[in-house]
């Protein structure tokens, strides 16, 4: 054959396709001798993953072991024992027969003709060419192995779908599945090597506890591990807790054993057993299986101790009248909530028809079940009708488990507001009649009638006058029972708006946003109420700024006396923008999943609003406030008569280095040692100076005067800043220095002296604020002060100087903008990647439980 037809015949396609015909054939011949030792491995596997093996007798075992070995070993003899590798001639006939090739055209391209005729040569290569043009497009068809006459049950469908099944269900720990199904154990009684235990005991949800694995011995037989266990530590476990056993392979049914009982695991199959119990007593947990012991751990059962809650302060009337209740709670897992129930003690023969329904008063709790829990409370209860009445307050705290703690009963009266209005005074004297005795709705109403026949002794006011009126006729027209508490609040609106305008009402709008804030916070709201909420309080808070404005506005057109601020002191309060930007920042707290600093926020704006409702925060304590201002404008001028003292000393140095040089600025050319001759004359002569004289004095008034200040501060019973005391040494020795005549060496000490002096007013500017914010109660807390002198470097409300908020009173860290700002980026990429449904499932429920937290 021609090297052209070679070419022709083993072209790049054609040899593809014989690769593929050979393939085929090899297939068609392989499978038949192959498929069932492979069905026999199959069925071995699934046996082995289904551990049935090990479940079986020893002997038998080893029978079914040796049984399948051989039959893998005679069905691949029998399968190879004509099997004959196909050749390039048999490739070549499939290709025609899959092609539909007639006349064999791959043969006779390969074939040559016997003789040596020209013309039969000639005659032979337009065949060959005919042959070439017929086989351009060959094809091989899918191989048909025929199987189905050696497996006419199809055993192999079979074999493969236990294969899977098996898989799915022993995946988790083929391995020791495996190699126990290839090591038969000549034991008595049923094998047991091959089981494996899974034992966690979950904490109640309360309790915030993460789950307990317990770990089996890693080496020995079951019963030296169980020994094992024995002698290690005994294990926490909380009261109430869940133990979930899982028991894979072994013999038999395995128990489980808390304390003295022991309970059965259920059969998930045929090998495996799983049981969930509650672990409530106990001094051990173990899990047996046909008289060995798989595991054993020594446990100690914590029970849930109830929570305790007291007063660390009795429970008082606020500068307005409201009811402050403090509370610290306590409890091992955390407090779930507290409560305040108010009781009436007054006898039963006192105002028989006065409802005795305790007043339940909820406390908001400083973050999410805190262990320890000290919070306060507001509660506005003036316009109750118990006001003024003999009581007792019980504080409740209750846990995760619902347990509760109860403290002791406090009596006091309820606290009642004083009206110093004449008319709004008499007004509530009525209320009270009719609250007393409802029947004498005849003399309360001839009483109003009264009052709202002089309209000049409430300014003419026509809202109080239709009040009176509306009240009135509501007594004398409706007879029932319901009306007495209508009129009974529209007297008391009444007489608020005589006494303080709408102050009183806006008073109360804000303490109601302020409380339904506190309780959305507490039941992790969502953050469309949240929003709403806030926006609410904003609105109540603008409009009690406007109030309070307004009462101010016309207490000075009355020419009533304000206590004036220093200007030095006026930056240094917290005013209404300072506020807005509390609000603000709580809002964001909120949106970015940070409740806990969100609610300590709340509890600062709260006191912080509270001590406005008593009046500015300059109102507070007038005369001893006075004193401090003034003592606070002494020592603002004592600071500068010292600057100006420290210029005139600086002067006086300069005047006296020059006089040390000669003429025309030479030196003396006898060197240093007579320039130090030249000043210790210049010094002996400054020593009577009477210029260095009087600035020794007056060095020594401005000491005596800072003294006398220090004193004052001391008789007040306020702390003196520590600075006053190094500034008062600093003056005593630039002072000596003066008058020695060495103006040098009293710089130094007056700088210091200004250094000191700047601090003290700072410390005694912070002292006066907390003063001013109602924080005397911080004053006799030894720590707390400790932490006021050492922050310098944050205002009055403990907040950077940059306005960011660290730390609030209970410990609870509140975030800067910057940390808002990285809690807020983090909270999207929680959502966006909870939204990627191409990450693995466990990694989404994990972040859907983080979002669930916010």
């Amino acid at each position: 054959m021609t090297d052209r037809q070679t070419q022709t015949t083993r072209g790049p396609e054609s040899a593809y396709r014989l690769h593929q015909a050979r393939a085929a054939l090899l297939w068609e011949r392989l499978w038949p001798a192959l498929w069932a030792p492979v069905a026999l491995a199959g069925a071995f596997l699934a046996l082995a993953l289904f551990n049935v093996l090990p479940m079986l007798p020893g002997w038998l075992h080893m029978a079914v072991l040796v049984a399948l070995a051989g039959g893998i070993a005679v069905t691949l003899w029998r399968g190879f024992r004509g099997f004959a590798l196909p050749d390039e001639a048999a490739a070549r006939r499939r290709l025609e027969r899959d092609t539909g090739l007639p006349h064999r055209p791959l043969h006779v391209l390969r074939d040559r003709p016997a003789g040596g005729d020209a013309t039969a040569q000639a005659l032979w290569d337009l065949h060959q060419q005919r042959m070439r043009d017929s086989v351009r497009r060959l094809r091989v068809a899918f191989p048909t192995p025929d199987v189905i006459s050696r497996d006419p049950h199809a055993l192999r469908i079979a074999v493969a779908l236990l294969l899977i099944v098996a898989g799915v269900a022993g995946w988790g720990d083929w391995r020791p599945r495996l190699a126990a199904a290839l090591s038969p154990q000549f034991a008595a009684g049923p094998a047991t090597a091959a089981a494996t235990l899974d034992l966690w005991i979950t904490p109640p949800e309360y309790t915030g506890l993460a789950p307990i694995f317990l770990k089996t011995a890693a080496q020995g037989t079951k019963t030296d591990a169980g020994k094992a266990g024995a002698d290690k530590a005994a294990v926490a476990v909380p009261k109430g807790s869940v133990a979930l056993a899982r028991v894979s392979g072994g013999g038999g049914t395995p128990k489980l054993e808390v304390g003295a009982a022991a309970t059965p695991f259920d059969a998930v199959d045929a090998s495996t057993f799983q049981i969930q119990r509650p672990v409530e007593s106990g001094t051990r947990i173990a899990v047996t299986q046909g008289g060995s012991t798989l595991g054993s751990w020594p446990i100690l059962v914590i029970p849930d101790e109830p929570p305790t809650i007291a007063y660390p302060a009795p429970p008082a009337k606020s500068e307005r009248g409201a009811l402050r209740i403090e509370y610290l709670a306590n409890d091992d897992y955390g407090v779930t909530g507290a409560a305040a129930t108010v009781r009436l003690a007054a006898p039963e023969g006192t105002a028989p028809t006065l409802d005795r329904t305790p007043i339940e008063l909820p406390l908001a709790l400083p973050g999410v079940r805190p262990k320890e829990a000290r919070n306060a409370g507001f509660h506005d209860l003036t316009a109750h009708p118990w006001a003024g009445l003999p009581v007792t307050v019980r504080l409740t705290a209750t846990d995760g488990a619902g347990q509760t703690g109860a403290s002791e009963d406090f009596p006091m009266v309820l606290p009642e507001r004083v009206f110093n209005h004449p008319v709004a005074r008499a007004i509530v004297e009525e209320r009270k009649k009719l609250t007393l005795n409802p029947e004498a709705r005849q003399d309360v109403a001839r009483a109003l009638a009264e009052i709202s026949a002089r309209p000049g002794s409430y300014s003419h006011d026509i809202v109080v006058f239709m009040a009176l009126r509306t009240a009135l006729a509501r007594l004398m027209l409706d007879q029932s029972k319901e009306s007495v508490p209508e009129v009974q609040s529209l007297l008391w609106e009444t007489a608020l708006r005589i006494e303080d305008g709408g102050l009183s009402l806006a008073e109360r709008d804000l303490r109601e946003a302020e409380r339904r804030l506190a309780e959305a916070l507490d039941r992790n709201a969502s953050d469309e109420e949240l929003k709403r909420l806030m926006d609410e309080l904003q609105q109540a808070m603008e409009k009690f700024f406007e109030a309070l404005e307004e009462q101010l506005r016309q207490a000075l057109e009355r020419g009533e006396q304000v206590p004036e601020i220093p200007p030095e002191m006026a930056n240094r309060m917290m005013d209404r923008n300072d506020l807005q930007q509390m609000l603000e920042q709580m809002r964001q707290m909120a949106e970015t999943g940070a409740r806990d600093a969100a609610r300590q926020m709340l509890s600062q704006l709260q006191q912080m609003l509270e001590n406005l409702r008593a009046g500015t925060m300059a109102q507070q304590g007038q005369q001893g406030q006075n004193q401090a201002w003034e003592m606070m404008r002494q020592l603002q001028e004592l600071s500068q008569q010292q600057q100006q003292l420290m210029d005139q000393t600086f002067q006086q140095s300069q005047q006296g280095q020059q006089g040390m040089q000669q003429p025309g600025g030479q030196q003396n050319p006898r060197g240093r040692s007579q320039q130090q001759r030249g000043q210790g004359q210049g010094q002996g002569q400054g020593q009577g100076s009477p210029t260095l004289q009087r600035q020794s004095e007056q060095q020594e008034a401005l000491r005596r005067q800072l003294g006398e200040i220090m004193r004052r501060m001391g008789e007040q019973g306020g702390e003196i800043p520590r600075p006053f005391g190094r500034a008062e040494r600093a003056m005593r020795d630039a002072g000596q220095s003066l008058q020695q005549g060495q103006p040098d060496a009293a710089l130094p000490s007056q700088g210091q002296a200004m250094d000191e002096l700047q601090q003290g007013l700072q410390s005694y500017a912070e002292q006066l604020m907390q003063q001013m914010m109602g924080m005397q109660g911080m004053q006799g807390q030894p720590g707390q002060q400790q932490q006021q002198r050492a922050g310098r470097n944050r205002d009055p409300l403990n907040r950077g100087r940059e306005g960011g908020y660290s730390m609030g009173q209970d410990g609870t860290k509140i975030p800067d903008k910057a940390d808002i700002q990285r809690s807020r980026e983090i909270l999207d990429e929680l959502r966006r990647r909870s939204q990627q449904y191409t990450r693995p499932q466990f990694e989404r429920e994990y972040i859907d439980r983080l979002l669930r937290q916010f």
